[in-house]
């Protein structure tokens, strides 16, 4: 099993803090919340264990800022608030300005995210569309594409570690895999079959270290983990392995995958939930994953008599199928990491064992995982 420890809890927002967002390079967190304010964290000098507020980005958006990304390169942070806009914002000198402002949307914008090679932004609206912009000399930024296809708001989006594939996840209940074709964002594949896909909305997705599989989260109290194998056709397509059932009693709002393979859940209920693959590590699967060059290859080749595992009230997740599709346990619960809802989880980029959270309760929380001695 394993044990999450509380590090130390970042004050600082007014108001309930939305998401939070670790620079590439694990040196800098942004928070962003409904006190209109984007906090960036980094650590004290004289104590490279606590981490202090070093600037706060404010007097820009009107409204909550919902959602914070940081680009490739570690020089700018995209910010997505319910004013309607996104703000890009550029960190030189140590000074932060504003160097873009990206309107159009119609309605709340819930997310936004940069392709793995920042030359792309995606965002996403309360208006039920997904927005891809192109990054242009001098600070502009050119909509190639609106895309419609959820009838209700979009919550998420998140791109595929090699940058080919983006994710959107809506209200409506729906998962939907967009990739480019003739210089237009065609959905490939829409996750929302009764019985397999989630049956209410769905709040995040988070990819594991090489984009081999994908896990969601959702309001109907589960989080599945997805996979992509090839079809009777040739095309490849996404299936579920794992439904992760019978843990959380309320609406999971944040997913993320650790370097590691350790999956972090947050939930309405106030609560941190760690989950672990049982049989093989995360290097093995990296490894294997690396030897076939290409997005698809990055998924797992999967016979097609595997049939999705299925979720227990236990601390396991048990499969269906004897063919080596991979099953996940708890294990570990924090509760209650915060006194309220827990809205974000993210794991550092560099350092697997450290977590961040953010909760209605205005505060960040800092944790370190400690796994069980084996």
């Amino acid at each position: 099993m394993g044990s999450l420890e509380e590090l130390q809890c970042l004050q600082g927002h007014s108001d309930r803090v939305w998401q939070v967002s670790w620079s590439p390079s694990g040196d800098m967190l942004a928070s962003c919340g409904g006190d209109r304010t984007v906090r960036i964290w980094r650590h004290d000098a004289a104590n490279p264990e606590r981490w202090l507020c070093t600037a706060i980005l404010e007097d820009t958006h009107s409204r909550t800022i919902r959602s914070a990304c940081w680009s490739p390169c570690g020089r700018f942070l995209a910010t997505a608030s319910f004013d309607r806009t996104t703000a890009v914002w550029q960190h030189q000198g140590g000074v932060w300005e504003v160097v873009a402002m990206l309107e159009g949307h119609e309605s709340e914008v819930k997310e936004v995210a940069w392709n793995p090679n920042g030359g792309m932004l995606a965002t996403c609206s309360r208006d039920k569309t997904v927005w891809l912009w192109e990054v242009q000399p001098g600070h502009e930024y050119e909509v190639v594409d609106v895309k419609h296809g959820h009838s209700q708001d979009v919550k998420t989006v998140r791109w595929h570690p090699l940058g080919e594939v983006l994710v959107s996840a809506s209200y409506d209940d729906t998962i939907k895999l967009w990739v480019e074709e003739d210089d237009e964002w065609v959905c490939a594949q829409t996750l929302a079959e009764p019985g397999v896909g989630h049956a209410s909305t769905v709040w995040e997705v988070a990819f594991d270290a090489v984009g081999e599989r994908m896990v969601s989260c959702s309001d109907d109290c589960t989080l599945k983990i997805w996979g992509c194998c090839r079809a009777d056709s040739g095309e490849q397509q996404w299936t579920l392995l794992s439904t992760l059932s019978g843990f959380h009693d309320r609406t999971i709002f944040s997913v993320d995958w650790s370097k590691q393979g350790l999956i972090a859940s947050g939930c309405a209920d106030n609560a941190i939930r760690i989950f672990g693959q049982e049989g093989g590590g995360e290097q093995d699967q990296v490894d294997s994953a690396a030897a076939t060059p290409g997005v698809w290859g990055l998924f797992m080749q999967q016979d097609s008599s595997r049939r999705p595992a299925t979720g227990s009230s236990s601390d396991k997740a048990s499969s269906s199928s004897d063919s080596g599709v991979a099953t996940f346990r708890l294990l570990s619960t924090r509760q209650p990491a915060h006194p309220l809802d827990v809205n974000c989880v993210r794991w550092h980029p560099t350092d697997p064992t450290l977590l961040a959270s953010a909760g209605d309760d205005c505060c960040i929380k800092l944790w370190r995982w400690h796994a069980a001695p084996t």
